[in-house]
């Protein structure tokens, strides 16, 4: 069992590095260097990100939810919820934006998908601190 997660490392590092080349190549084979370093720069980052924390034991089994206990699970579901929630409520502000003003979607989009994340991280850190809904607070 040792090796299972070793070769699914490997496969996604090796995904993280195969979707940043294709969207380098797609970035520059249409003219926009900075669409495709950035793009790159992110999906190697996330690779990097992902290959680091999953060695940080406490820290990669509260992302990952492998060989997580309930409480960990429990937090990850949580904050999934509520990353989820502020999705929805982003996108109906940018449909009400979109159908009252006619405001084009920018580079707000970008933060919107932060806000997104930044709701994730903050929700994973407070509902790892043992704040679950339902539970009482230690």
């Amino acid at each position: 069992m040792a090796s299972r997660p070793r070769l699914k490392d490997r496969l996604f590092t090796l995904l993280c590095t195969v979707a940043a080349a294709a969207i380098l190549v797609a970035g520059f084979s249409r003219g926009n260097a900075k669409v495709a370093i950035v793009g790159a720069g992110f999906f190697l980052g996330y690779g990097v990100l992902h290959s680091v924390t999953r060695r940080l034991t406490p820290a990669a089994r509260l992302l990952t939810g492998e060989d997580a206990d309930v409480a960990e699970r429990l937090a990850q579901f949580n904050a999934t919820r509520m990353a989820g929630q502020a999705a929805l409520a982003i996108a109906l502000v940018g449909l009400i934006l979109e159908f009252t003003i006619q405001w084009p979607p920018g580079v707000w989009v970008a933060g919107a998908c932060l806000l997104v994340v930044a709701t994730f991280v903050g929700a994973l850190w407070f509902y790892s601190r043992g704040h679950a809904p339902g539970t009482a607070r230690s």
